[in-house]
């Protein structure tokens, strides 16, 4: 059986979640920051007697299914409700699971990520006060959006302006950048689904023409020292092995897969 989830599962679902913590943080965070009673975010639960089995976020427009190796899982009903919301979507969760739901999809892009904890955070670069690094507040929400939405390998789904203001506002995220002489945006990186627990890494983005300059592992060494005063640990996603290479050299290592499917 398929049902919403509610305040009064919320026990239930988070022993479910915690047996894999690292690859439900976004799940955790938002039922820990956000609750059950939001209209951008949904959950629904699936169950056998009063076992849940499996779980499907909605925040906003990103869906993230969940359910342990081996489960017998009703998946084709998980897709019904995906494909019935009417904007522009992704799905993102652990690579196995998402291959399963990408046909709930019009015009499907898939993106595949190697999944990262920090291990090791003496590898963290210490502060560079030549770059300038700034921490965002609400009034930057448009700038980043704008800046982001330039990024060519970033896929906007129309609401990312409204998330990335939520999450400073309601502290569940925070956001650091770097501007050019003109004040310009050039390199962002943020956190989303901040608890006591972990934090995830997101937005991690330099303007082409600032690449290899430094700006970015600078501006994510600065933006993990901070994190770690209030979270105990920090994952992040990439795809392309450069960005491996930065995020290995300060502290990361690759322990899974990630997927990404959007609608174009």
């Amino acid at each position: 059986m398929i049902r919403k989830l509610y305040e009064k599962d919320k026990d239930n679902l988070m022993n479910f979640l915690m047996e894999e913590a690292s690859l439900n943080l976004f799940i955790i965070g938002d039922v820990l920051n956000t609750g059950f009673e939001q209209d951008y975010m949904e959950l629904w639960g699936e169950f056998i007697g009063d076992e849940i089995i499996a779980v499907l976020l909605r925040y906003y427009n990103n869906f993230i299914p969940y359910y342990k190796d081996g489960s017998n899982v009703d998946v084709e009903q998980f897709k019904k409700i995906i494909a019935s919301h009417k904007k522009k979507k992704l799905v993102s969760g652990k690579y196995e699971i998402v291959m399963k739901f990408t046909d709930a999809l019009q015009d499907v892009q898939g993106s595949r990520k190697f999944f990262c904890e920090l291990k090791d955070k003496t590898k963290l670069l210490k502060e560079n006060d030549k770059f300038n690094i700034k921490k965002a507040t609400v009034e930057d929400a448009n700038r980043l959006s704008v800046f982001l939405e330039s990024i060519e390998e970033f896929n906007n789904t129309g609401e990312d302006r409204d998330m990335l203001e939520n999450s400073i506002r309601t502290k569940t995220g925070r956001f650091y950048f770097i501007e050019d002489e003109e004040g310009k945006i050039v390199c962002t990186a943020g956190t989303s689904a901040e608890t006591k627990h972990a934090a995830m890494i997101v937005d991690v983005a330099t303007s082409p023409q600032y690449r290899n300059k430094g700006l970015a592992v600078n501006c994510l060494s600065k933006l993990c020292i901070d994190t770690l005063k209030d979270c105990q640990g920090i994952c992040l996603f990439y795809s392309n092995e450069k960005a491996g290479k930065i995020y290995h050299g300060i502290g990361f290592e690759t322990t899974g897969n990630w997927m990404i499917a959007a609608e174009k």
